[in-house]
């Protein structure tokens, strides 16, 4: 896992793990999870009656697709909506999951593929709302003079981060471009490394995101992106999901979220200055070194989400699942989108907005 100590790569999200030592950790997580301890599956709500919000925690990572999250948590969305939501933040994926399965929170903001890996290790949730898709944050980079475009990597050295959101990229784009994966020389670098990799001439191509590809672009002779996200909208993407348990035993709770969170995009669109600010200090950057990030992303309001989940989202899901199927050690079953996506819960909140 790629180590987040320099002050300004702390607010990326982290989009990569090993997929096999992950495994293990969050199964012997799920078997104590399943043990019994039912103090840390519930909730904590306030007795006293209606007026008490009740209390729910979310685990969630610095990434700026998550943004409305903290602009809920600044301006009183949650309690206007009558739920006071705490944010657990993790720079890694293998501690929010473990947290997650373990009942320490109740939310989760995750990247899709993570969470269909989720799902293949036995683990249990229900997806409400799609928060964000990546379209230009993420892409492939190379200052190769001669690779314009992805057709052009085969049998070229390229770096990515195994088992994440850039290896799901890249495969897509390979298959898209009818080349095989194993014509690639795979080089295991980080993704806050591997444009680095790119602008030293170490590698042909990198796979990385922002603010790495920008940082690339500015850095490097001869340096491009050949190839995004937008080619594939929904690919890098993330949503909302909850526990089982709390999504039965407190569904106003997860409603009330949902409409917080639409609260927190409008702010956003109406008024881009602040909100991006507010994103920005919570990241712990400044938001001029956002802004290529910002540009690359699409957050959904709470309309959108419910017409991305009913139509669009199980065949993304399939999407990914049948690259991740192509990965070594990615996937042993074929967890089906109908076991854990709920859009009951978006009915509910559209017809109170």
């Amino acid at each position: 896992m790629t180590e987040r100590g320099e002050r300004e790569t702390m607010w990326i999200k982290v989009k990569g793990i090993g997929a096999l030592g992950a495994g293990l950790v969050l199964a012997a997580v799920l078997l104590t999870a399943c043990g019994g301890d039912d103090s840390t599956g519930e909730t904590s709500v306030e007795s006293g009656g209606d007026e008490t919000p009740t209390e729910m925690t979310i685990g969630t990572q610095p990434w700026i697709g998550y943004g409305p999250m903290w602009i809920v948590e600044e301006k009183g969305y949650d309690l206007d909506h009558g739920v006071d939501i705490k944010l657990t933040n993790f720079t890694t994926d293998q501690d929010l999951e473990t947290g997650f399965a373990s009942g320490k929170f109740q939310g989760v903001n995750y990247i899709n593929n993570n969470l269909i890996r989720l799902a293949d290790l036995g683990f249990d949730f229900r997806i409400v709302m799609m928060e964000d898709i990546s379209l230009e944050a993420d892409g492939v980079i190379s200052c190769n003079p001669d690779i314009d475009s992805i057709e052009d990597v085969e049998g070229a050295k390229v770096a990515f981060e195994e088992f994440g959101g850039s290896e799901i990229l890249f495969r897509h784009a390979l298959n898209e471009a009818g080349i095989d994966f194993d014509s690639i020389e795979y080089v295991p670098i980080p993704s806050a490394d591997a444009g680095t990799a790119a602008v030293a001439g170490k590698v042909d191509a990198a796979v990385t995101y922002e603010p790495y590809l920008q940082a690339a672009l500015q850095e490097g002779d001869n340096c491009k992106v050949i190839y995004t996200a937008a080619e594939k909208p929904g690919l890098i993407s993330d949503v909302l999901a909850f526990s089982p348990e709390f999504a039965e035993d407190q569904p106003d709770a997860v409603v009330g979220a949902m409409r917080a969170w639409d609260d927190a995009v409008g702010f956003y669109n109406e008024n881009p200055e602040e909100a991006k600010a507010i994103i920005a200090r919570n990241v712990g950057a400044k938001p001029d070194e956002l802004a290529p990030s910002f540009d690359g992303i699409k957050l959904f309001d709470l309309e959108e989400s419910q017409a991305f989940l009913t139509n669009d989202f199980e065949a993304l899901w399939n999407d990914i699942k049948a690259i991740m199927a192509e990965q070594e050690g990615q996937l042993k079953g074929d967890p089906q989108v109908s076991d854990y996506l709920d859009t009951t819960f978006g009915d509910q909140a559209l017809e109170g907005s």
